[in-house]
């Protein structure tokens, strides 16, 4: 989708590999977990583990290789204006006030009408402004939210993809950590920018795009598979999450 000099693309959650040199900054957003191997401004590459709603940036000279064997569901924004001098690159930065406008983003490339460039414009401003905030953050504030280590959140996501089709409790997740739910719920809101219930019903939503696109699986069957309670209740987070109903991917 482009509006005047700012263009979005809705990557899809697939394997790849890339290698490229941006000549503007770009800015991204990962829907998905994704894990895999990169390398910003080096030949020496290192894994990377990346977490739901987070924001990553790379400004325009930076060498970029990055490989991924299932990638995930991502948002990629070029806005089309002059470089920033000498801005940093970073990636997987949790900042909360970015999560509704990429969501929102996405649900308009997913409808595929035409849309109101000044609400297109207001909301690539609006991963524009995280970008800022984060480059001008200290490094205190940055680490805000850190206590969910890379080896916690692999286990925090395990548990939730292997339970999706059963109700999963605050106490569900917390407990494996040996965490009170009160400061389990904090901590998770830091890493993730999402509460708990909301992070969940985002993964039943991922898995229910998955099933529904891999084959002609019945809806309601997908819908118990995910763990919503209904064919009615996925139907109805579907249009309101991504603004589109379940029979409409097929």
């Amino acid at each position: 989708m482009t509006a005047g000099t700012a263009t979005v693309l809705l990557l899809p959650r697939q394997g790849y590999e890339a290698r490229y040199t941006p000549d503007r900054d770009c800015i991204g957003f990962a829907f998905d977990p994704q894990s895999g191997d990169h390398a910003f401004a080096s030949d020496r590459t290192e894994p990377f583990l990346t977490r739901p709603n987070s924001l990553a940036f790379v400004p325009a000279g930076c060498d970029v290789y990055s490989r991924s064997a299932t990638g995930g569901e991502y948002l990629f924004l070029d806005a089309g204006r002059p470089a920033r001098s000498a801005a940093r690159r970073f990636n997987d930065a949790i900042m909360p006030d970015t999560v509704a406008a990429a969501h929102a983003l996405r649900r308009l490339l997913l409808a595929s009408e035409p849309v109101d460039p000044l609400v297109f414009g207001d909301l690539v401003g609006r991963l524009e402004d995280g970008v800022t905030s984060h480059l001008g953050m200290s490094r205190s504030a940055r680490n805000a939210g850190q206590w969910m280590t890379p080896a916690r959140r692999r286990k925090i996501d395990m548990l939730i993809e292997d339970n999706l089709d059963r109700r999963i409790g605050i106490r569900d997740l917390a407990q494996p950590l040996g965490l009170s739910d009160g400061f389990f719920s904090r901590a998770f809101k830091a890493a993730y920018g999402k509460a708990p219930y909301d992070h969940v019903i985002d993964r039943r939503i991922a898995r229910a795009r998955h099933l529904i696109c891999q084959g002609d699986r019945d809806l309601s069957a997908v819908a118990y598979a995910c763990g919503f309670a209904s064919h009615a209740q996925m139907s109805d987070l579907f249009r309101r999450r991504l603004g589109i109903a379940p029979s409409q991917l097929r």
